[in-house]
């Protein structure tokens, strides 16, 4: 099987994965709101958030993994491959025992700096401790998954996830019937994770038999080497984090709990926006370590033409589609009454939009061919103007100032981002700009003012009391309308060029009883 070939297999079945793992929790909220409150919600993402911060102190080993990984094993060098592997064991069974214990003994230190209502303070406690416990299990199966990952493998581990979140889903659900609240779902996840890491590993050594565990393999040497390239993503990774979570948790100290739950669900749609094309290059990370391991620059230098391409032609859609629908999506997911939400939403959505364009390509490709600087530096530029921004925005406009804060801090350090990504590749600035982005841009623009006439157009003709079961109908054939639209229009133009069409059409043909060809 080509590399083309095991691109899109791996990436038919993560998308697949990813789309579910996004969809059940957009089932999943508005229960658990309705079951638990707005009030034990945001203690619920509150301790997510927890779990959050601690994964961002393995000193990015698990950043370094699929790179080394992939390098060794297409370098036939198994005695290194186990080196790292065994290093990175090691690692995580010594970084999750001191972060266990040390969060077990302050969490009442933590809690202390949150406005946790004294009724369910220790409903709240119960929730951190169960989340430290899921940390613990999930930190130690990074590895076996990230094997998977580099041996190009992603199906098996996509696979696995779906079937664990079905379970979970299932598992959620009767807790919730059975009336048992926020204490139940952590400990119906905690098993589903347990279950999961357990499965992980099975299949990391059935696929990778040459996989040895032993102290001969404990070297220093790999260890140092894993550790001088994942200090600077783990600097890129901790710097992104708190700039996503630093507004939850300034929202929680000068506001009440319920404006982190409204700023929650704003947050995760944008997410969902950026994540799902994002789902389409989790192969890129890979693919890039192998050019580079092949010193194939040319392919290299095509494989970041591609990406920005394929980013520009799935994200500015997707945010356009978001941006101008925001209430009616708000209201399908989770009701009335959430208005503050939806104006959050479109103001969060400018920043995202330019950041999975203009950032996510290079930053796709850079770091996995041993160069993580770049991204290192537009996460602490982003860090340091989120944090001063935000922290006088919130506290003198409150919620509204979380998301002015939020974007403007994104949009710059992303054009941070474009412009090294440009550099390194000897790329001109502005022709690349006009090149990949001004096709896509106007054709969103024009599918989704066509979409949205006829939206009004029905609404005039034929009034009705909307209600959720309609606007859920609308959204579905709307946007599929929209795609079509969109995807007819460019396909006018000459933004697509062979390849590109062949391997559009590829992907779409592994789908099972589709046959096209794009030309």
């Amino acid at each position: 099987m080509s590399l083309t070939d095991k691109v899109i297999k791996n990436t038919f079945y993560h998308t697949l994965s990813q789309i579910l793992s996004y969809v059940f929790p957009i089932l999943l909220i508005p229960i658990i709101i309705s079951k638990i409150g707005t009030t034990e919600f945001g203690i619920y993402v509150i301790a997510y958030g927890f779990v959050g911060i601690l994964n961002l102190l393995d000193a990015g080993v698990s950043t370094s993994y699929v790179r080394f990984i992939s390098e060794y094993y297409n370098k036939k060098d198994i005695f290194g491959l186990n080196c790292i592997i065994n290093s990175g064991i090691v690692f995580y069974l010594m970084l999750t025992t001191i972060l266990g214990v040390l969060g077990y003994f302050f969490l009442d230190l933590i809690l202390k700096y949150i406005n946790i209502p004294i009724d369910i303070y220790e409903t709240a406690k119960f929730s951190f401790h169960i989340c430290l416990l899921i940390f613990i299990v999930a930190t130690n199966a990074n590895m076996f998954i990230s094997i998977l990952i580099s041996l190009q493998k992603m199906y098996i581990n996509s696979l696995l996830n779906i079937v664990i979140l079905i379970i979970n889903f299932i598992i959620i659900i009767i807790i919730l019937h059975l009336g048992y609240g926020l204490k139940g779902i952590m400990l119906g996840q905690l098993s589903t994770s347990v279950l999961s890491t357990i499965l992980s590993i099975f299949l990391a050594f059935k696929f990778l038999p040459e996989m040895k565990i032993g102290f001969r393999y404990l070297k220093l040497n790999y260890f140092k080497k894993m550790l001088s390239f994942g200090v600077q993503m783990q600097v890129s990774k901790i710097s992104s984090f708190l700039s996503e979570k630093y507004d939850e948790y300034l929202l929680s100290f000068f506001s009440i709990m319920n404006n982190v739950t409204f700023f929650n669900i704003s947050s995760r749609i944008v997410r969902l926006g950026k994540n799902v094309p994002m789902i389409l290059f989790q192969q890129v990370a890979p693919v890039a370590a192998e050019l580079n391991a092949k010193d194939e620059k040319d392919k290299l230098n095509r494989l970041f033409s591609d990406t920005t391409k394929y980013l520009s032609i799935t994200s500015i859609p997707i945010f356009t589609f978001i941006f101008v629908f925001a209430d009616l999506i708000i209201y399908t997911w989770i009701g009335n009454g959430y208005e503050l939400s939806v104006f959050l939403l479109r103001v969060l959505i400018i920043g995202q939009v330019i950041n999975s364009i203009m950032s996510a390509p290079g930053n796709s490709i850079i770091p996995n061919i041993g160069i993580p600087k770049y991204q290192m530096h537009e996460s602490l530029i982003g860090l340091i103007i989120n944090l001063i921004l935000t922290f006088f925005l919130i506290k003198y406009f409150g919620i509204f100032g979380a998301a002015y804060g939020t974007t403007l801090a994104t949009v710059i350090s992303s054009l941070y981002i474009y412009y090294t990504s440009l550099k390194f590749f000897n790329r001109n600035l502005f022709l690349f700009f006009f090149k990949f982005y001004i096709a896509p841009l106007f054709v969103s623009i024009l599918s989704v003012i066509l979409v949205y006439a006829f939206y009004k157009l029905f609404n005039f003709i034929i009034p009705y009391q909307i209600n959720r079961f309609f606007s859920l109908g609308f959204l579905i054939i709307g946007f599929v309308i929209f795609c079509l639209i969109f995807l007819y229009l460019l396909l006018k133009t000459s933004y697509l060029d062979d390849k590109n069409r062949e391997s559009i059409s590829k992907t779409l043909n592994f789908i099972p009883f589709i046959k096209i060809k794009i030309k």
